[in-house]
C-alpha cells in the first residue's frame, strides 16, 4: 500500500516568495543604523582613566551624553566624533 501525499501549494512558488523575503530583508539591514552607547564605566575601563575623569568628561556640556535612568550614556559614533576635534585644556 502506498500513501502519496500532495500538497496544496506549488512548492517552487513558496521558495521564490522566500527568496524575495531574504533579499528584502538584507537590503533593510544594510540601510538600518545601529546606535550603541557606552557607559562611564566601559569609557574607563577602555581609556584607563579613572571613572571621576570619564564622569567629568560626561558631565561636559560640549560632550555628546545623555541620561539613561540614573546612568550616562554616550552614542560610540558620536564619541569618535568628538574626539576627532582637538581640544585645548583651558583654565
Amino acid at each position: 500500500m502506498r500513501i502519496g501525499f500532495e500538497p496544496d501549494y506549488d512548492l517552487d512558488k513558496e521558495l521564490e516568495k522566500f527568496k524575495e523575503l531574504l533579499t528584502l530583508q538584507k537590503q533593510l539591514s544594510e540601510n538600518t543604523k545601529v546606535l550603541r552607547f557606552i557607559s562611564i564605566r566601559e569609557m574607563a575601563e577602555l581609556t584607563g582613566w579613572s571613572l571621576n575623569t570619564v564622569q567629568n568628561l560626561y558631565n561636559r556640556p560640549d560632550f555628546p551624553s545623555c541620561d539613561f535612568g540614573k546612568e550616562k550614556m554616550a552614542e560610540i559614533s558620536a564619541v569618535i566624533k568628538y574626539f576627532s576635534v582637538p581640544r585645548r585644556k583651558t583654565s
